[in-house]
């Protein structure tokens, strides 16, 4: 079941997604913004960001979105994930046993977070930071030769 919060920033994101075809760049980064802001484990929202930035060759910009969006997702999700096991505790007693056998539970007893949009940040800022490192390097290099 959808909730309020998740409609809300689904009607931000669709609005941005409007305004990016028609070429605001920058009213659609506002709207992608408040969707994520509304519900910040709206993945799509978060990407057409990054994709902006990227278009935009704003490297520093594109690196401090991402560790936001890695920061605030994984805020979240985890607390997305208490509120559904308080939520749920018999079925979370019941089936622990099954989740430790099939190798769902990491050692503290937590599912496993298997999360590709996480996975997929972290390479993008991975390789950003170390672009950016290296274009620094062969600047301070032209500088000194």
């Amino acid at each position: 079941m959808a909730t309020r919060k998740t409609i809300k920033s689904e009607q931000h994101y669709h609005a941005a997604r409007d305004l990016e075809k028609l070429g605001d760049q920058a009213g659609a980064v506002q709207l992608y913004q408040k969707a994520v802001k509304t519900d910040p484990l709206n993945v799509h929202a978060w990407n057409r960001q990054m994709v902006l930035y990227r278009k935009s060759k704003s490297r520093e910009e594109e690196i401090k979105l991402i560790e936001t969006a890695i920061s605030e997702y994984k805020k979240e999700a985890e607390t997305h994930r208490q509120n559904w096991l308080k939520e749920n505790e018999t079925k979370v007693e019941s089936s622990r046993e099954l989740a430790k056998v099939l190798g769902m539970l990491e050692a503290n007893g937590m599912p496993v977070n298997d999360d590709t949009a996480l996975e997929k940040w972290r390479t993008r800022l991975y390789l950003l930071e170390y672009r950016l490192k290296n274009s620094r390097k062969k600047k301070a290099k032209i500088r000194q030769g």
